[in-house]
């Protein structure tokens, strides 16, 4: 059985599929951490976030000298892609086509480079955008498909949520849906304080279990 690893704070390492909840800015440091990890790594780096979150993680990597085109001290290739044109190939009709989901997706999370011996690392928040838009089924189809392709292709994701999204009323089904799809779960401190949160464990299996999915 492969346990759910539940934290207060961001994933600081890769971990198949990771996925950080937060209150207010967009985890930036964390996002970048995760991509220079990859880059030093010699990873297939890709940023796939609305524009924003894409300036913000590109201005951290850039202070490390990591930045898009910069080569001194490492080894991997990194490219962005903007989240609204992503979701626009992958939507018919203004709900996602699982058919083109998965084929960009497989592209992007693949093995590239060096023979197809490239692993690839993505930061992305195109579910996170999509539940944004009230379209909860659709975020975590999205997310279902990408916990696949990572699991197929060894590849390293980092997703983040504003958990405020999932406030809303009838949402709090989809928030467990989407823990059961991630390897790696953090979740900001308050919720530990107001008890929102089970019992803190290094390895616990007790959210995707809830969700109806044990992983394997």
């Amino acid at each position: 059985m492969h346990p759910c690893s539940i934290a207060p704070d961001p994933p600081a390492a890769a971990c198949g599929h990771a996925v950080h909840f937060y209150d207010q800015a967009y985890p930036a440091d964390a996002a970048s951490d995760f991509i220079a990890a990859g880059l030093r790594a010699g990873d297939a780096c890709v940023l796939l976030l609305t524009a924003p979150h894409r300036r913000a993680v590109e201005q951290r990597l850039r202070a490390q000298g990591l930045g898009a085109g910069a080569r001194q001290g490492h080894n991997g290739s990194y490219r962005a892609i903007d989240t609204h044109q992503a979701l626009a190939a992958m939507q018919v009709g203004g709900r996602l086509d699982l058919s083109r989901a998965q084929a960009l997706l497989a592209d992007i999370l693949g093995p590239s480079g060096d023979g197809g011996k490239q692993r690839a690392r993505a930061v992305g928040d195109l579910a996170p955008t999509l539940l944004a838009a009230g379209l909860a089924d659709d975020a975590v189809a999205l997310e279902a498909i990408v916990d696949r392709l990572a699991a197929a292709h060894g590849a390293e994701v980092f997703c983040a949520y504003p958990i405020a999204d999932f406030c809303r009323q009838g949402y709090t089904g989809s928030l467990f849906e989407v823990c059961a799809e991630h390897s790696a779960l953090a979740f900001p401190e308050r919720l530990w304080a107001q008890g929102f949160m089970p019992p803190r464990s290094a390895t616990s299996p007790a959210w995707p279990a809830a969700a109806g999915r044990i992983r394997s």
